[in-house]
């Protein structure tokens, strides 16, 4: 039986009508909302593309049929288009699958820390550190 495992963009950010949200980390400026929002190279469907590439499902969990349920990236957009304080959110792990999980996470982490740089998000036309959120769903077939 042969396993695929594709990996889909559910949203990227969430539009909020104000420019004035902001996040304070190690003393720097970083927007939650910008008039213009980061880009990956490419846009959404490169990006889609970049991580079905990079990011490797365990194979314990795809022998398990594990669903992952939410998983999301979290991380820090620098002005100069550099990823920065890479989390990953989930939903809580089940003991079963706890390592399989962990080593996932890590493929995210590390996927999205070896990104390009991206397109910066800009406020009044300058570039600004932005806190950006990455839904990631994984289908098993």
């Amino acid at each position: 039986m042969k396993a695929t495992t594709f990996l889909c963009l559910l949203g990227i950010v969430f539009l909020v009508p104000s420019v004035r949200t902001v996040a304070q980390s190690n003393s720097k400026l970083v927007y939650t909302v910008v008039e213009q929002q980061p880009e990956f190279p490419g846009g959404k469907a490169a990006l889609s593309r970049y991580l079905a590439e990079t990011i490797r499902f365990p194979s314990s969990l795809m022998r398990k049929n594990y669903n992952t349920g939410f998983v999301s990236a979290k991380f820090i957009i620098e002005k100069d288009g550099s990823v920065r304080d890479v989390r990953i959110t989930t939903k809580p792990l089940d003991k079963k699958a706890q390592k399989g999980m962990q080593d996932f996470m890590t493929t995210i982490i590390t996927a999205v820390e070896q990104m390009p740089r991206w397109q910066p998000g800009e406020v009044k036309g300058q570039p600004v550190a932005v806190f950006y959120t990455l839904p990631i769903e994984v289908n098993v077939q």
